[in-house]
């Protein structure tokens, strides 16, 4: 078995790419990889979906980035919530694990609580396709530059 992935900060895009605007998650992680070039000491990852395998590669995180598309209409089309964790099978449905749920097994598991936040990006259109619409672009790429200004204010700078 491989040894999990030693990142201290991590980010992970989750969507169906397949889906139109459902694959704004995984975008915003190319973007923001693209923005931090490689090197950067963040963990980046595109994801179908949250899996509970993936508490193993994150128990040493100290924050945690989770990026996903939402049907909800948001103010300024995408916002940032803090992840409480939760310890109860209804943080995990038959479709996938919600961050609150991978928070709560970091917590069972590896007594871990790091900093996360989900970072919703509102998106218009999840039809069978492939790309996102205009708008969920935009939405997608303020999102991404509000992530990059993010990790360069509070990990990558602390690292010089």
């Amino acid at each position: 078995m491989p040894a999990p992935d030693t990142h201290s900060a991590w980010i992970i895009g989750y969507g169906n790419r397949h889906r139109k605007d459902d694959g704004i998650g995984p975008y915003v992680v190319e973007q923001v990889s693209a923005d931090l070039g490689p090197g950067c000491g963040i963990g980046l990852r595109s994801l179908h979906q949250l899996d509970p395998v993936l508490a193993e590669d994150l128990q040493g995180a100290k924050a945690i980035l989770f990026v996903d598309a939402t049907v909800e209409p948001l103010e300024r089309g995408l916002r940032w919530t803090r992840v409480q964790p939760k310890q109860d099978l209804s943080a995990c449905d038959t479709h996938h694990l919600r961050p609150e749920g991978l928070a709560g097994l970091l917590e069972s598991l590896y007594q871990r609580s790091p900093a996360m936040w989900l970072v919703s990006v509102e998106g218009k259109d999840f039809g069978f396709g492939e790309g996102l619409s205009i708008d969920a672009r935009e939405k997608a790429d303020r999102a991404s530059s509000e992530i990059v200004q993010f990790c360069l204010r509070e990990f990558i700078d602390k690292r010089q």
